[in-house]
């Protein structure tokens, strides 16, 4: 299916998708598109469960800055500052067209659709009904718009987006390496990605450490060079990381 251009936010995120690959498409109550319907990606852990249920997106905007900032040691920005660093990693600019991955409730894809304004777009993709249910009614724009759709395989077409980012979110996915090759499949030439995620503890993964970790945790730990490294093999340049404690920052631009 083929989608001609259409002056809201909302339709120029479906201008953005695969031709073909989708037939109709439906409005999942106020505010978004659901392109998974009754395929979510599977729940293999407590954590991703808890993602899509609306008590805890209820509370997640509560809870995501405090967990981060103990798991940074307390080193973490407020918001306000973790935003605008994450907007000068991405080249945020007017016009600009940036995929937030992973969105949640839309704490960061709202304020860059303020960054891109007035001709530009913000899209945040999350798997989590609860949490775009949410995201629809705290952080909406005129450039902002949100779809229900799996990380692991994004919906979009190839070089689509001017940034991308995946901000405390690719620990949940079930196949994060392969998020990060979509990451990269969707940014245009020169484009850059930002990914936020966590970092073992001493910075070295092994197999039973990491399964241990995994296990006990309900999330993915990363190597200090598993992401770097992917990014690099994908031809990314300018690759930086950041760490913050248990947190690692990873920027990088698309060659």
């Amino acid at each position: 299916m083929t989608f001609t251009a259409q002056p809201t936010a909302a339709g120029r995120a479906l201008n953005l998708l695969e031709p073909g690959r989708y037939g109709r498409i439906h409005t999942a109550g106020p505010g978004y598109y659901d392109l998974l319907g009754d395929n979510p990606p599977p729940v293999r852990n407590l954590a991703q469960r808890m993602m899509r249920t609306r008590l805890y997106s209820a509370g997640y905007q509560i809870g995501r800055p405090i967990g981060f900032r103990l798991a940074s040691g307390l080193k973490a920005p407020g918001r306000d500052s973790d935003r605008t660093r994450v907007a000068s990693w991405l080249g945020l600019r007017s016009g600009a067209t940036v995929i937030d991955i992973g969105c949640g409730p839309g704490n960061f894809t709202g304020w860059f659709g303020t960054q891109v304004a007035p001709d530009g777009l913000a899209v945040g993709l999350d798997a989590s009904a609860a949490m775009l249910r949410r995201a629809s009614a705290d952080n909406s724009g005129s450039c902002v718009a949100y779809l229900r759709g799996d990380a692991e395989n994004l919906p979009f077409a190839d070089e689509v987006a001017d940034a991308v980012s995946c901000l405390a979110a690719l620990y949940l996915i079930n196949e994060p390496f392969q998020t990060v090759c979509e990451l990269v499949r969707v940014l245009k030439p020169g484009g850059r990605v930002v990914i936020l995620t966590t970092l073992i503890p001493g910075g070295t993964r092994t197999p039973a450490r990491g399964a241990v970790l995994d296990t006990i945790s309900g999330v993915r730990w990363f190597g200090s060079r598993e992401i770097t490294g992917l990014l690099a093999d994908l031809g990314c340049t300018g690759i930086r990381q950041h760490v913050d404690g248990l947190a690692q920052t990873v920027v990088a631009t698309k060659q």
